[in-house]
């Protein structure tokens, strides 16, 4: 039996995201900030993890970058860029996937702060045939 590896993703409202993104100071961010350290996390925009890759790539060179032309159209995109924005990772150091155990607590302790500003909590394991592959 394999071992998964697991990763916490957050849905927010337009205002979290952006007070999250900028490192503000609201309630709700400093909450959400507050159990990201907790475990040694840090919240990041799914759009920002996009950027990141994008601006790496273009640096680079785009040999090796096999996902740029999808995410740099996905960034072009403003319904997906307004989805992306709103969507966060949470990463350990750079690890974005880390144990079972890590990634309950961490659910448990974003579920159990019932923020309206928090739309969706997701607990995702590493499973290929339990999650969309990236595009070929």
């Amino acid at each position: 039996m394999t071992d998964w590896l697991y990763q916490i993703r957050i849905v927010v409202t337009s205002a979290l995201s952006k007070d999250l993104r900028s490192l503000g100071t609201s309630t709700a961010a400093q909450k959400v900030t507050e159990i990201a350290k907790k475990y040694n996390m840090r919240a990041v925009s799914t759009y920002d993890a996009f950027s990141a890759y994008c601006e790496e790539a273009e640096r680079e060179g785009l040999d090796g970058y096999s996902l740029y032309n999808w995410t740099k159209a996905t960034l072009n995109n403003p319904a997906k860029r307004e989805k992306h924005q709103k969507s966060f990772a949470f990463y350990h150091d750079n690890d974005q996937i880390y144990s079972k155990d890590v990634a309950e607590a961490l659910y448990q302790d974003l579920t159990v702060l019932n923020s309206p500003d928090i739309l969706e909590v997701k607990l995702i394991d590493s499973n290929p045939e339990n999650n969309p592959q990236p595009p070929q």
